[in-house]
């Protein structure tokens, strides 16, 4: 980057705006400036790093309300704007801080070719921030450490601790993204330990779910599972026996099922066949009964087929009858056809004479028509002259309209103007109420936060509390069941303990031997001491004194959980000095500032929307000024061309005709003689053509009468025909009339009719056959009682199915053994395979971190390349600037308990002794400071390929340098300038400024402000 121009507006001590445009340099790239003290020299290094990041130069020049000018008036705004060049490209950046309310704006701009196009989308800070980077290739921190070197600040890398210089590194080499893989291996870590408990967790429900899933009974497994210290090895063998034992067990009752099922087999075939027999004697009885209903219909069914006898024969004469109805009917059509024919014949002669009359009464008109046609056209020659001068009238009307809108607009803006000025005062007058409103909401804010983590933390330490004393009293209740439980069981115990030794002394014999104990003498042992044991009841009591001391571990683990978590929160309000007693307090102070902070977010909100209303108002009155100014120039126009057209109208109204002064005139007399002359023309036209259409229907009418008469004659001849036909039909098929209509009946009622009696014939012969047929088969059996089967097979099927549900659950045991195996197989591998996981990310994490012998993260690690690839860049030029006294080397020198390892010293040759940099005098320690600045930009342009530094600022340091060490500096710097950097220093040395061959003269004028000069020498 090469600074082009640079121009500052109300910035520092400068007043007004002040350019200082590098160009005037020509072809020397080195150059000092020079002035007094507090003249602004900084201030021209804080303009460019304001102009590029947004920000000044040093750590106490970084926030730009430092750098506005007290000079300037309220009114102007304070402005800096940059040319400057990367790689042969041309750029603008200028950027606007608001004062007063007013808020910052920025532009962004690539010139080709003398056009400017903006360099990013849209000039956000951001966007901006971002292109910026890009281009030059450097961050801020990067830019202030290798070409914007502030006054006293770059000696930081040199002097500073390990730990300061990590920060330093971490933003000019970017390796916080080592840092964030510390982040990310501590949550894998914690990943890893929660997957490991949880695998442990898993194992331990496992077991513990043994007991509720299998029935508790005595064997090695449940006394595995009970014991305090759960051996996964036996739990694992004795499930293995319990497996074997459901196994066994489910093959004797498989046995015993299958015998059952077969049983209930054989009855279910017997009671079948029983109630097959029962069904067919039902059918067979019923079949009897459907028979003698059948014979009592024999008379009825001979009664329908007579009737469906005459129906057939009805049938055959009813299509005479329909064609001697057809022409009949015909013969009525040709009558009434006959009697219209007459009549139309006699009207339209009427009608014929009365149109004949019409057309000769119309046809006397016929002279007119030549004088309408030639009015006609005399008018039709006159229309476009009053048209033309009618469009004249019109179009000065519209323009006198147009210009009194015109004045009405410009009033209108005038009001406009005068009404948008007090708006913006009073704009700003709100504006600035709510500025001093929300002056106080970060402290507001910070005070709510911390207010509302006091409540939580006492409300869950409350919690807590209550939880501990709720599980205390449970854990008692527990422990009392659980001891009760035990001392009926240890009783019952005991009990059968003594059932079992007076059982054994009632056969023993003074003088033989004890089989248990192997005496010979035995005490009397009342058989009063036994008493009856039921073995279920030890069972329950059992059952029960397992579940009691389930749950009171399981209330005791809780417990601990609770009282763990509440000493941690107690520690925590300890060290914030929290009182959970003062809770409803906190909770009215967090109420408090709730409203407050609530009522300041409204009052931002606010504010933000009364700027944006201000920045509207402003946009609004450009535009407004605009419209104004294009108002005044459009009322000008239309005057001037309002007055020559007027001139024109009354120039062409001198050749009107005196009958017609408008041109409406004209066309409505031009109208109404056209009408009527296409009124008189159509009406003749249409007396001809009804004339005509009258003489060709007269003729139509008497064609139409004759036919009628014809046809009527053809249609008697054929109705005695027909007549005669019918009659013989009747006769030859033995009927009268009447008898004929009764006995038609419709074609589906005789299909009804054939059907039924084919149904009953088919019923009547197949009932017949059937039941000859079963009568010798059924001879001398009876109905069977099926109660007493159906008893027995339902007592039998309930044994089937609770053999076969007592089967199953048995066999579901066995099944649960089974997976309960794989289940603490699985969790065991799981186990194994976590633990593994977890001691690999532990060792990566700690090394990562630094949790090493050489107790250097990686991070650190990576900073130490750099800093051993700066220092030998950099004792390139110390070696020159120190006359090869000094070399500066990257040490693992120990500070504290801190991690170490960029510690830099300095090793003196003529002494042969390492020594800290801090022993520097003040100008070795500037060269050391300038060379280090030097090496870290050839690094920074070596690692970032795409990195090219082209300018370089140094602010003061040189007046600690005596008269050789002051030569060398400067050789360096032109040796700098050589390579086509631009070098500019600051420094109040006469001997640097006599040695520079440009000068950026910064003068302050006595009214406080300064101005500056390029003096070439």
């Amino acid at each position: 980057m090469k600074p082009i121009k640079l121009s500052m507006t109300a910035f520092g001590p400068y007043q007004t705006k002040e350019v200082i445009d590098f160009t005037k340099l020509h072809e020397h790239g080195i150059f000092v400036v020079s002035g007094a003290t507090g003249a602004g020299k900084t201030t021209i290094f804080d303009a460019i790093t304001f102009a590029l990041y947004d920000s000044g130069s040093g750590e106490d020049r970084e926030k730009s309300l430092f750098l506005r000018s007290d000079f300037a008036d309220e009114t102007i705004d304070t402005e800096v704007e940059l040319e400057f060049e990367v790689r042969g490209r041309l750029y603008r950046i200028w950027r606007k801080f608001g004062h007063n309310g007013t808020s910052a704006k920025r532009e962004f701009f690539e010139i080709t070719g003398g056009v400017e196009v903006p360099a990013v989308e849209k000039f956000q800070v951001k966007l901006i921030q971002a292109k910026i980077e890009e281009l030059i290739g450097l961050t801020q921190s990067q830019f202030n450490q290798i070409v914007m070197l502030p006054q006293g600040e770059f000696q930081k890398l040199l002097t500073s601790e390990s730990k300061h210089k990590e920060e330093i590194f971490r933003k000019i080499f970017k390796t916080e993204r080592f840092t964030k893989m510390v982040e990310l291996l501590r949550e894998k870590k914690k990943s890893a330990e929660k997957l490991y408990d949880q695998s442990i967790m898993q194992q331990d429900n496992t077991i513990h779910e043994i007991l509720s899933r299998l029935p508790n009974r005595e064997s090695e497994l449940f006394s595995a599972v009970n014991q305090d210290v759960i051996n996964l090895y036996q739990v694992k063998q004795a499930l293995l026996l319990e497996q074997q034992y459901y196994e066994e067990h489910c093959r004797t009752l498989k046995t015993e099922y299958e015998k059952s099922k077969l049983q209930l087999q054989q009855l279910n075939e017997t009671y079948s066949e029983q109630k097959l027999l029962n069904e067919r004697i039902e059918k067979y009885l019923l079949r009897k009964t459907k028979l003698a209903e059948l014979l009592q219909q024999e008379q009825t069914m001979e009664n329908e087929k007579q009737r469906l006898e005459l129906a057939k024969k009805a049938t055959h004469i009813e299509p005479i009858e329909r064609e001697h109805e057809k022409v009949k009917f015909q013969l009525e059509k040709a009558e009434v056809a006959l009697q219209r024919a007459k009549k139309d014949f006699e009207q339209v002669k009427l009608q014929l004479q009365n149109a004949l009359k019409y057309y000769e009464e119309q046809k006397q008109h016929e002279p007119l028509l030549d004088e309408y046609s030639k009015t006609i056209s005399q008018l039709e020659q006159l229309l476009p002259i009053y048209q033309s001068i009618d469009d004249q009238r019109k179009s000065v009307l519209k323009i006198e309209e147009n210009q009194n809108n015109a004045k009405q607009l410009f009033e209108k803006l005038l009001k406009e103007d005068s009404a948008l000025k007090e708006q913006h005062q009073e704009q700003r007058t709100i504006i600035n109420d709510l500025e001093q409103k929300v002056a106080s909401y970060q402290e507001t804010f910070e005070a709510h936060a911390m207010m509302t983590k006091k409540i939580e933390l006492a409300k869950e330490t409350l919690k807590l509390q209550s939880n501990v004393v709720a599980l205390t009293k449970t854990l008692a209740e527990k422990q009392q069941i659980a001891n009760h439980s035990q001392d009926k069981l240890k009783k019952l115990e005991q009990q059968i303990r003594s059932n079992h030794a007076a059982f054994l002394a009632t056969s023993l014999q003074h003088g033989e031997a004890c089989p248990v104990c192997g005496s010979t003498e035995h005490p009397a042992i009342h058989s009063s001491e036994a008493m009856d044991v039921d073995d279920n009841e030890l069972t329950v009591l059992r059952r029960e004194s397992d579940n009691a001391l389930q749950n009171f571990y399981q209330i005791s683990s809780k417990l601990e959980v609770e009282q763990a978590a509440l000493n941690e929160k107690q520690m925590i309000l300890q060290q914030l000095k929290i009182d959970p007693s003062s809770l409803d307090e906190y909770e009215q102070q967090l109420s408090i500032l709730t409203n407050q902070l609530s009522m300041q977010k409204q009052q931002q909100a606010q504010l933000v929307k009364e700027k944006k209303k201000l920045e509207q108002l402003l946009e609004n009155k450009e535009v407004l000024q605009g419209r104004i100014e294009k108002g005044q120039q459009y009322v000008s126009e239309i005057d001037q061309q309002y007055a020559q057209e007027k001139g024109k109208l009354e120039q062409s109204e001198k050749s009107l005709l005196p009958q017609f002064s408008t041109v409406q005139q004209v066309t409505e007399a031009l109208t109404s003689l056209q009408q009527k002359y296409h009124h008189l023309k159509n009406t003749i036209q249409k007396a001809l053509e009804a004339l005509q259409n009258i003489q060709l229907e007269e003729k139509s009418c008497e064609v139409n009468y004759q036919h009628a008469m014809n046809n009527l004659t053809d249609k008697q001849q054929e109705n005695k025909i027909a007549q005669a036909s019918f009659e013989s039909i009747l006769i030859q098929e033995g009927f009268h009339l009447e008898a004929y209509k009764q006995a038609l009946l419709p074609l589906h009622v005789q299909q009804q009719i054939q059907e039924t009696l084919d149904n009953y014939k088919q019923s009547f012969h197949t009932l017949t056959v059937q039941i000859a047929e079963e009568h010798q088969m059924l001879e001398g059996k009876e109905l069977v009682d099926l109660k007493a089967f159906e008893q027995q097979i339902t007592l039998l099927t309930e044994q089937v199915e609770a053999q076969y549900s007592e089967m199953k659950l048995v066999h579901s045991y066995t099944l649960q053994c089974g997976e309960t195996l794989e289940k603490l197989e699985k969790s065991a591998r799981q186990i194994e395979d976590y633990k593994e996981k977890l001691m690999q990310v532990e060792h990566v994490y700690d090394l990562i971190r630094g949790q090493n012998e050489a107790k250097i993260s990686f991070e650190r690690f990576a900073q130490i390349g750099y800093l051993e690839k700066v220092t030998h860049a950099a004792n390139e030029r110390l070696r020159v600037l120190s006359n090869g006294q000094y070399f500066l080397k990257s040490t693992g020198r120990k500070e504290g308990n801190a991690q170490s390892g960029l510690s830099i010293d300095v090793y003196d040759s003529n002494t042969g002794q390492t020594r800290d940099v801090k022993t520097l005098s003040g100008g070795e320690k500037f060269n050391a400071s300038l060379s280090l600045a030097l090496g870290m930009a050839d690094v920074i342009q070596s690692v970032q390929g795409s990195v090219h530094i082209d300018t370089m600022f140094i602010d003061e340091g040189f007046g600690t340098l005596d008269e050789e060490a002051l030569r060398r500096a400067i050789d360096i710097l032109i040796d700098l300038q050589q390579t086509g950097r631009l070098i500019g220093v600051i420094s109040h040395v006469a001997e640097l400024k006599a040695a520079m061959p440009a000068i950026l003269q910064v003068q302050k004028l006595k009214e406080g402000y300064s101005k500056t000069e390029i003096i070439i020498k």
